[in-house]
């Protein structure tokens, strides 16, 4: 199957040689995330929460460019600089994640870029038909 990259503004772009996203057939991989404001490249100011709400919205772009909505998410895989943090990020979380049943993931803390507090990564899917 072909490799299509998936790339969209309302993200942020890649600061090195890595894409946003991979499609590949009905399945989406998705680069690590940090809270980068996708106009400025800068870090988002403040604590776990509003740097989850801008992973989590730019994951929801990508997504969205690629034809795909957070229902189809099957994996996340979550780096947390703190775990400390894991409460206040997981209610945020909750809120994008509605669908049933909700993704498997993975948390573990780790030392991020640029100083960021959250970092995560995900696997879509859309099951039969073709790809978009």
């Amino acid at each position: 199957m072909k490799k299509k990259a998936i790339i969209t503004d309302k993200a942020p772009r890649p600061v090195a040689r890595y894409s946003q996203g991979i499609k590949v057939g009905n399945t989406l991989y998705v680069q690590g995330i940090i809270a980068l404001d996708p106009r400025s490249g800068k870090l988002v100011a403040g604590a776990i929460k509003p740097q989850t709400e801008r992973v989590l919205k730019s994951l929801k772009a990508i997504l969205e460019k690629a034809g795909l909505s957070l229902g189809d998410v099957v994996k996340v895989t979550v780096f947390l600089a703190d775990l400390k943090d894991y409460p206040a990020f997981n209610e945020t979380y909750g809120r994008y994640f509605r669908a049933e049943p909700p993704p498997v993931r993975s948390t573990v803390q780790a030392r991020l870029p640029l100083g960021a507090l959250v970092e995560l990564d995900a696997i879509a899917a859309r099951s039969g038909g073709t790809a978009r």
